[in-house]
């Protein structure tokens, strides 16, 4: 009771400062909203809903459902419900001093669990950017303000909108007067759908510089007040991160990683894409890519670009042509056909990698991520997510110890596509923390049925024939298959 007598007396004298500095009717309008929001921060206990985060992006518009729970002063719980992320928990509880960010990821990848400082989360996992409470208190931060603060005269109010519900005002502040831990740099204002009366903010809209919307937050039924316990939040903690609350890093089941990638490597049976490779070459890195086909169990062929002397087409087949790689290279403009042994300078020299090491499976294996952690000496960190190729990712560092450099790198940051659930980037460093190499998988394409004749050296759409529409004639001159 005290607390909303409180809150009562606090709006009245905010509105009775504005009138007395003489405020037009727009600026009396504005501060009588920020007194009712400024109320509402301080009458807040816990809340409940569900909010519909829409974010705007080249390819259209990415829209999450996210379940949130919040209990003063500072317990957050954010469960992605729909979308990309879906099962994704986000945690958040209140210390002395800035304590870390809980997130276990969703899906796929719900073995991996993230300890993260508040100071380095960013993007679709800031808690601050989906929390009313902190919404209101950028707001009531607003209204604190004097009345004599010409700032406070670029906050416009909106309140004949047709969309809004009744009773509901749009509240447009620049964002250079959003606290700096709340805002996003990249928005140049934020709009509040604020319900008069309550002071509540439903929903927020975040615009670039040039008016466009960046991102629309909404919640679809809040509920305010309704005496969420604190054990709600003990439970979801213990839940998530066990005993080890206070450590920063990122902790990787291997077990369920294990099975995880087992059982989806055993729904690929083929697939094809692009297979860019980047490795150092001196004081640069030399860029390579192929179109390539791979099947199961290890049936591989690329087309490379390149120049004269360069590889163009290799073609390897477990089992096949004594286990070497039939290869075609440009010299002078004519064809060069011959066989090579797949671990050989040429091979690695041109194509920049065995390409016994080409494929996912190859990828995962080259981590040593079970010998790593049988050993206690692998660390692995979540380094949040990025686009490659046009799809999102997680992107995981593996870093590895020090003791004998057994590794070959020093650390490795592998990109997985959060949707097709595979590494699709890959960059070594060496110990000196150079770039090393860097690989890449585009434009891929699983299960589309590959057979015999994509792996055939005598298929005429490849350049492994000197007489291509006469495979007999070529095999009766050359001796090879």
């Amino acid at each position: 009771m005290k607390r909303v007598v409180w809150a009562g007396l606090w709006a009245l004298l905010i509105l009775w400062h504005s009138d007395a500095v003489a405020l037009s009717p727009s600026e009396t309008r504005v501060h009588a909203v920020l007194a009712e929001c400024h109320a509402a921060y301080l009458r807040l206990v816990d809340y409940q809903g569900t909010l519909r985060h829409e974010v705007w992006e080249e390819g259209g518009i990415v829209r999450h459902d996210i379940g949130v729970t919040f209990r003063k002063p500072s317990f957050l719980h954010l469960r992605w419900q729909t979308g990309l992320h879906a099962g994704t928990i986000l945690l958040e509880r209140p210390t002395r001093f800035p304590g870390p960010i809980l997130i276990r990821l969703g899906g796929w990848f719900e073995y991996i669990t993230v300890h993260i400082s508040p100071t380095e989360i960013s993007g679709l996992f800031a808690p601050a950017l989906k929390d009313v409470n902190k919404w209101l208190y950028a707001l009531q931060y607003l209204a604190q303000r004097p009345a004599a603060d010409r700032s406070l005269q670029l906050v416009e109010l909106h309140p004949g909108d047709p969309q809004l519900a009744e009773g509901r005002v749009i509240l447009s502040v620049p964002s250079f007067l959003i606290p700096l831990w709340i805002r996003d740099d990249a928005v140049d204002t934020y709009e509040f759908v604020i319900e008069r009366g309550t002071g509540i903010p439903f929903e927020m809209v975040l615009r670039g510089a040039s008016g466009e919307v960046r991102q629309r937050l909404t919640y679809m039924d809040l509920q305010v007040n309704i005496g969420i316990p604190q054990q709600t939040f003990a439970r979801a903690y213990d839940a998530v991160a066990g005993s080890n609350l206070s450590r920063i890093g990122t902790d990787l089941d291997v077990r369920g990683f294990t099975q995880s990638w087992q059982r989806r490597s055993g729904e690929i049976r083929d697939y094809t894409g692009v297979w860019v490779t980047e490795t150092r070459q001196g004081n640069h890195l030399e860029r390579r890519q192929a179109a390539f086909k791979f099947r199961k169990p290890f049936d591989v062929y690329m087309a490379w670009d390149g120049g004269s002397g360069k590889l163009r087409e290799t073609l390897f087949r477990q089992g096949w042509n004594g286990d070497r790689v039939r290869v075609r290279a440009s010299l002078f403009g004519l064809a060069v056909i011959g066989d090579l042994a797949p671990d050989g300078y040429r091979v690695q020299r041109e194509s920049h990698f065995s390409i016994k090491e080409f494929g996912f499976d190859r990828i995962v294996e080259r981590l040593q991520i079970q010998q790593g952690w049988l050993q206690g000496e692998l660390e692995i960190q979540f380094r949040g997510i990025q686009t490659h190729d046009g799809r999102p990712c997680y992107v995981l560092e593996f870093i590895f110890p020090n003791s004998g450099r057994a590794h070959p790198y020093s650390r490795v940051v592998v990109h997985w596509d959060i949707v097709h659930r595979v590494p699709v980037k890959q960059e070594a460093y060496d110990w000196s923390n150079q770039l090393d190499a860097r690989y890449g998988l585009q434009d891929l394409r699983f299960n589309v049925s590959l057979d015999d004749r994509d792996f055939d050296a005598a298929n005429p759409e490849y350049g492994f024939l000197l007489f291509r529409y006469m495979p007999w004639l070529d095999w009766f001159l050359t001796g090879r298959e």
